[in-house]
This record gives structure tokens, C-alpha cells and sequence, in this order.
């Protein structure tokens, strides 16, 4: 599995608070939006948007659609992949 980078796709949903899923090629992550008083961190995420709302406790996701990591969360954006 290649190392994530802001030149990479995702899909991302929204949680209606500062945490995004990205759904990626490389698996999936968590972007915490800056905007809304996030750290501006990619971490890993294990398990899909079931697993993802379970562990925000909220019963559906907004769908954003699909970016380039960088055009949606900046370039300076930390990705976190331990």
C-alpha cells in the first residue's frame, strides 16, 4: 500500500461536526476540519461509513463527493499514517 498524499482522491462524508471520512484507495481515513476546530490531521480509520457513524454516534453521513485531498483540506493539511 502506497503512502497517502495530498495529490490523492478521497471520498469524503461528513459527521455534521469537524470529522470527515475519506474513503481512499489506501483505506480509509479521518480529516478533523480545521474550519469547524479540528487539528487539520489525517489519521487512519479502520472500518467503512457503518463503523465510522457508529463511532460518532449519528445515524448518517453527508456525502461531500469526490477530491483531490489537497483541493479540499489544503496543502498543509498533516497526514498522520502510523
Amino acid at each position: 500500500m502506497k503512502k497517502l498524499t495530498v495529490n490523492d482522491c478521497a471520498e469524503f462524508s461528513w459527521s455534521f461536526s469537524n470529522r470527515f471520512l475519506l474513503e481512499t484507495d489506501n483505506g480509509n481515513f479521518v480529516w478533523n476540519d480545521p474550519d469547524h476546530g479540528g487539528d487539520n490531521t489525517i489519521t487512519r480509520f479502520n472500518g467503512g461509513i457503518k463503523e465510522f457513524c457508529k463511532s460518532e454516534n449519528i445515524p448518517y453521513v453527508r456525502s461531500k463527493g469526490q477530491h483531490r485531498i489537497g483541493d479540499y483540506c489544503g496543502d498543509e493539511v498533516k497526514i498522520i499514517t502510523d
